[in-house]
């Protein structure tokens, strides 16, 4: 009877730990199931992500191109101001002998583009006078002179502008040099 109770008690114990083991991977299947729907989810919201970041580079790179394009309209439109008065100023010295009234209205439409490039933020690059600086001028001749101090800028060919902070175009100078340099 012993080994009947036994094997009866091996084979309940068996079920147990059968049953233990069963409610275990029932267990484990559940999480696997839970693991793989986050998974699915994770990837979707990737893909979605993926999606919307190909989205705003194209946006981007579109904008840029539009503003590459565009970028200048309102200088453009400010531009054309200056040049109708360009065109009424040449109508109106066709039509008169009056030279003193021409030069003024060159004058004015002068001080408009000034005002329309400062609006702009060019800004022409004060030189004349002072220390030569190869960042903003570019010197195309020397010249000897005892009543300036040597590398300094004595007259400005072709003035020089600035955009904002940036050199767009440097002026073109001459710099004195001392008549010892020469010899």
């Amino acid at each position: 009877m012993e080994k009947e109770e036994l094997k009866e008690s091996e084979e309940e114990s068996k079920e147990q730990e059968e049953e233990v083991l069963e409610d275990r991977l029932r267990e484990l299947e559940e999480k696997v199931k839970k693991l793989e729907q986050v998974a699915r989810l994770s990837n979707s919201r990737a893909v979605e992500l993926q999606r919307e970041i190909d989205y705003l580079k194209e946006r981007y790179r579109r904008d840029l191109e539009e503003q590459k394009k565009y970028g200048y309209e309102k200088l453009a439109l400010d531009v054309l101001e200056i040049l109708d008065n360009f065109e009424r100023a040449l109508e109106m010295g066709r039509a008169s002998e009056d030279k003193d009234s021409i030069l003024q209205g060159v004058e004015m439409i002068y001080r408009e583009l000034k005002r329309i490039l400062e609006k702009h933020h060019i800004y022409e690059i004060e030189v004349e006078g002072k220390e030569f600086d190869p960042y903003t001028a570019e010197a195309v001749e020397t010249q000897p002179s005892s009543d300036h101090p040597s590398n300094t800028v004595i007259r400005v060919i072709r003035k020089g502008y600035r955009l904002h902070e940036k050199v767009i175009r440097p002026a073109r100078v001459v710099v004195s040099v001392s008549e010892e340099e020469i010899t």
